[in-house]
């Protein structure tokens, strides 16, 4: 949601920076050959018929009989006479509110025009879908590392207890370490998965806006290439919206990676703004300090045999495997525990116990012969 409302606002921008409104007073407007008005604006769309307005007639019951001040608009202009008062700012913010809602009504007027020309149609529907893959896309990673979290944490708290010996590593425990193994032998996957969602949810929202701007003949950046301007920021986006997740959900039980990541993701936010170069660099840096942190270092302190320093943590098991037949089996129980997950959880068990009652009642009510059966066999 937050990647369409920038996109929304770019767009906004650019047409305002097309179509920019100049507030002057009676001496610069004069200067300028505007006439007398105190107060003029240029606006994006045109008046297709000259437009009189008093500024004090406001808009229904939303309007200050104090206010006195005459508006003519004709093609994209707009200006207002008055005196005193009538010109100052907060009569220029009641000029302002009603030429955007003419304006508004005449985008309304005109818009099977505009969305014959720029198929806005289209772009709704595109980024609904970005929107529904986005989501699903991040729903899916933040349910996957939140089971990953639950899990070390639980390990985490029995191996503290083995180490000051209140607990002894009998078999059940490797049988249940061995379980736990299975269990998050899926999450690699579906974190990728989730990942390649929300870039196809991000680039089916931000594509559109391409054919919109070439229609507008506004300045693009990659000028030519603007789908390359569009899959450059969705990956960026999305990179930066998975460390963050990632950072967020593993803050509770793993405080330094979990600084690493949400320091890289801040970063790329802002690298985002500086254009490729400034992109391609950050892949690079984010890259090399993720491989050192959670690869090089660790590797460095076992070949040693030095203990690992406290500073230096992981994030569970994420190991991805080249057979497709382990990869099939993953899979597999990966969608075995989400079905579990969906059926037996307390949530569920109490949806499940109140549709059941309330069936019950309902074919009580409508005489049903089971429900009649049952009743009589209460009262036995």
């Amino acid at each position: 949601m937050r990647q369409l409302l920038l996109a929304l606002l770019l767009a906004l921008a650019l047409a305002a920076a097309d179509g920019r409104r100049l507030l002057q007073d009676d001496d610069e407007a004069t200067a300028e050959g505007k006439g007398d008005y105190c107060v003029t604006g240029d606006f994006p769309l045109e008046f297709k018929e000259p437009v009189d307005f008093n500024v004090n007639e406001g808009i229904g019951f939303f309007k200050d009989d104090s206010t006195n001040l005459e508006c003519h608009c004709e093609d994209h202009k707009c200006g207002c006479t008055g005196t005193g008062e009538d010109c100052d700012e907060y009569s220029q913010g009641w000029f302002l509110l009603l030429a955007y809602a003419h304006q508004f009504g005449a985008f309304l007027y005109d818009f099977p025009k505009y969305n014959e020309k720029y198929h806005l149609e289209s772009m709704v529907v595109w980024g609904i879908i970005g929107l529904v893959l986005g989501w699903l896309g991040a729903l899916t990673i933040l349910y996957m590392e939140i089971k990953a979290v639950s899990l070390t944490r639980e390990r985490d708290e029995r191996n503290k207890l083995v180490s000051i010996r209140a607990m002894e590593r009998a078999n059940r425990m490797v049988e249940l370490e061995k379980t736990e193994d299975r269990i998050m032998a899926p999450r690699p996957y579906v974190t990728i998965c989730g990942s390649v969602l929300l870039f196809v949810g991000l680039f089916c929202q931000l594509i559109p806006f391409c054919h919109l701007l070439s229609e507008m003949g506004l300045p693009v950046a990659f000028h030519g290439f603007c789908a390359l301007f569009v899959m450059t920021s969705s990956f960026m986006m999305t990179a930066c919206a998975v460390l963050a997740i990632l950072g967020i959900v593993w803050s509770c039980t793993r405080g330094w990676a979990a600084l690493v990541l949400l320091v890289l993701a801040l970063l790329g936010e802002l690298m985002l703004f500086g254009g490729f170069v400034s992109c391609l660099i950050w892949t690079v840096l984010a890259v090399a300090v993720l491989f050192l942190y959670f690869v090089f270092l660790p590797s460095q302190y076992k070949e040693k045999g030095e203990p690992i320093p406290g500073w230096v943590q992981d994030l569970g098991a994420f190991e991805v495997q080249t057979d497709l037949d382990a990869i099939s089996d993953a899979f597999a129980k990966g969608g075995q525990i989400f079905v579990e997950d969906l059926t037996t959880n307390p949530v569920a068990a109490a949806v499940g116990d109140a549709a059941t009652n309330a069936k019950t009642q309902i074919d009580k009510l409508t005489g049903t012969p089971a429900a009649a059966a049952e009743g009589e066999g209460e009262r036995s």
